[in-house]
């Protein structure tokens, strides 16, 4: 690396540190650590929202498909403002309604404390599968960068996440998700700046990925996209449909995304908060949209196109100039470390909140004690599979299991607290097995499959137990 780039990554992950210990005299306060006092107002919550839910998992997943098959994952993009009405209409209202920072306590108060626990048990599990997978996605490809093996990467990385976790609270996750989504943005607009400019500018960009298919399913049209077959990879049905589904779940059942809801000081604010996230969301994926054609496109780059997305990838950055090199580095640090705080966060608030054994303990060491096994387990997280697979079937499609339950809280007529939490954990059993078993199926559609599974698995169990 040049040594710009190196000082900029230094600088950055200073500056993330810094910011984030900052707080940490705030943190014996229960309140604090867990919801910031109830005052974070909407915009550093919006970007808090799209940082913690956006990572290089997205960026090595997202563009790398673009880069290897083209446009077909950009047909889940219209499931933002779908999902967007139910959220903002009912699920924050409902949330913050609820003074516990535990966002599944209301199930205790619809079921029992059985219920409220296997919810909180599922998202622990989610999450940290999350953070673990987060975490070898930007090994994996910074790997190819940086003269660093990929578990040093990740022990550096979720070290430094953890560090200030333990120590500030959510009021530290927060603000250095405000940073850490700036330089994310900030990398990407230059990156694509630099890249753009060496093709010869857009109208090139898009002539030169045409010629090669890039631009499928939108030009030229490929009518299987809008096939309903559940067994083709990507359709507009299966990506919508499917996308709609997680996204639910990561917005409407999520503890770590409901936290935040829970920590404006009002319903208004924890809305425009939403708003913003979806907005800044879709403005980033546009922006790995073109980091993908770019990396398809020839002249972008001063070498031969290798075959795979990631490779594609790696040798995009590794073509920038530097500064514009670390400064997108950074970026990518960025959204990984802001993915491994919230995750650890709200995982030791749960935790902390729903569980007896926990209730002793200061969430920081709870936060430190579920951190270690989820870096280490980042290192063998490459036997999964693929990143894109790994995301959508593993995390979106274990996901379901967790939407299901809080849904049966939110609607339980008819249900019993038997019944949901004997359907809870048969159907998380169950969604496992889908994942691991059921190769034919669209990936977006995993998330679709388990949750309707699992609701009609709590609606047998309770009739059975009425």
């Amino acid at each position: 690396m040049h040594p710009a780039d190196t000082i900029v990554l230094v600088a950055f992950l200073a500056a993330s540190v810094g910011l984030g210990l900052l707080f940490r005299r705030r943190r014996e306060d229960a309140s604090e650590f867990h919801l910031a006092g109830r005052a974070l107002r909407w915009w550093p919550l919006g970007f808090s929202v799209a940082a913690t839910l956006f990572s290089a998992i997205n960026f090595t997943a997202f563009s790398g498909e673009v880069a290897r098959y083209g446009l077909y994952v950009a047909l889940s993009l219209p499931a933002f403002p779908l999902v967007a009405i139910p959220v903002v209409r009912w699920i924050i209202p409902f949330f913050h309604a609820h003074r516990s920072a535990s966002a599944y306590a209301f199930l205790e108060e619809r079921f029992d404390r059985r219920v409220r626990q296997l919810a909180s048990a599922l998202f622990v599990l989610w999450r940290l599968a999350w953070v673990a997978i987060t975490l070898y996605a930007t090994a994996r490809f910074l790997g190819g960068i940086v003269p660093w093996p990929e578990p040093a990467l990740i022990l550096v990385l979720g070290g430094l996440a953890l560090l200030y976790t333990v120590r500030g609270g959510l009021r530290a996750v927060v603000w250095t998700d405000v940073l850490q989504f700036g330089a994310l943005c900030g990398g990407l607009a230059l990156a694509i700046g630099v890249a753009t400019a060496r093709v010869g500018g857009l109208r090139a960009l898009f002539a030169l990925t045409a010629e090669q298919g890039a631009l499928r399913p939108f030009f030229p049209f490929d009518p299987a996209a809008l096939s309903p077959d559940p067994r083709l990879r990507i359709t507009f049905w299966s990506a919508l449909i499917g996308s709609l589904v997680a996204f639910l779940a990561r917005y409407g059942a999520d503890q770590m995304v409901v936290q935040r809801y829970m920590a404006a000081p009002t319903v208004r604010d924890a809305q425009k908060g939403f708003l913003l996230n979806i907005g800044l969301a879709l403005l980033a994926l546009v922006g790995l949209v073109f980091v993908g054609l770019l990396a398809r496109a020839p002249g972008a780059m001063d070498a031969p196109l290798p075959a795979t997305g990631i490779a594609r990838l790696v040798l995009f950055v590794r073509s920038l100039p530097p500064g514009a090199q670390g400064l997108l580095i950074a970026g990518l640090l960025a959204s990984t470390m802001s993915s491994a705080d919230s995750g650890l966060h709200s995982c030791a608030t749960a935790l902390s909140n729903d569980f007896v054994f926990f209730h002793a303990m200061r969430p920081g060491r709870i936060a430190l004690l579920i951190g270690l096994p989820a870096i280490a387990a980042a290192c063998f997280a490459g036997r999964l599979g693929s990143i894109f697979e790994i995301a959508n079937k593993v995390v979106n499609g274990l996901g379901a299991p967790l939407l299901a339950i809080v849904a049966c809280g939110v609607w339980p007529a008819r249900l019993t607290a038997r019944g949901v939490f004997a359907g809870g954990i048969v159907g998380a059993v169950a969604s496992g097995a889908v994942v691991l078993f059921v190769p034919d199926l669209a990936l977006h559609y995993y998330a679709v499959v388990n949750t309707l599974l699992v609701l009609a698995l709590c609606r047998l169990f309770s009739r059975f137990s009425a």
